[in-house]
């Protein structure tokens, strides 16, 4: 389906940031605000990890990334990333499909970045500005890779244990909002289950990876 062909390649696109956001030590540090605070606390915490070197050997990944997985668990709002993927198809869902639509997705952000970590380790990050507005904040960022410069809005929701990345602005492009739109292509053009069997396989077939 036109809709979920494109999806491997946002998928990927999210995992890249979201890792580098977590592996790229920052490279200004202007900003002094809670949400990007909390951002840097978490790229300190992931790089004890990967520099931990009991862990960076091959018969110790799996350990790795459980631990770098747990990290991002706590400043990730997948069960938010997941609902705005599918904004007016949501509350449509009964709450088993929810709750099933937000461990099928975050499944399948997890499977996919855990074969890519190696990929992305030498990007860094400069922070160029951040904006709060009641619950939410934005935080304006680049990464910086080797030969590639990708401007990257962080957008985040205040929550009881901190603050929570919902969202991703890469180029001027929201993920929740492309991704959205291609699975309220497979949802409008056939059915939720159709997209469930389409997401599931692409999990199956980043698992066999």
């Amino acid at each position: 389906m036109a809709g979920l062909r494109k999806f491997r390649a946002s998928l990927i696109a999210i995992c890249a940031l979201a890792l580098a956001l977590n592996l790229a030590p920052a490279t200004s540090a202007a900003l002094a605000g809670q949400p990007t605070d909390d951002i840097k606390n978490l790229i300190d915490e992931v790089l004890t990890i990967l520099k931990n070197p009991t862990l960076n050997i091959p018969a110790q990944k799996s350990q790795r990334l459980d631990l770098i997985e747990k990290a991002a668990a706590r400043r990730f709002d997948y069960q938010e990333m997941a609902r705005r993927s599918l904004e007016s198809h949501w509350d449509k869902l009964t709450k088993a499909e929810q709750n099933e639509f937000v461990n099928l997705f975050t499944a399948l952000l997890k499977s996919s970045y855990a074969h890519r970590v190696d990929e992305i380790a030498n990007a860094k990050v400069a922070y160029e500005s951040e904006k709060i507005t009641g619950d939410t904040a934005e935080v304006r960022a680049v990464i910086q890779r080797p030969n590639d410069r990708i401007p990257v809005d962080f957008r985040l929701l205040r929550r009881s244990d901190g603050w929570k990345i919902c969202d991703l602005v890469i180029e001027n492009v929201s993920l929740a909002k492309n991704l959205n739109h291609q699975f309220g292509c497979v949802i409008e053009g056939s059915s939720y289950k159709e997209l469930v069997r389409c997401l599931r396989g692409k999990l199956k077939e980043e698992k066999g990876n």
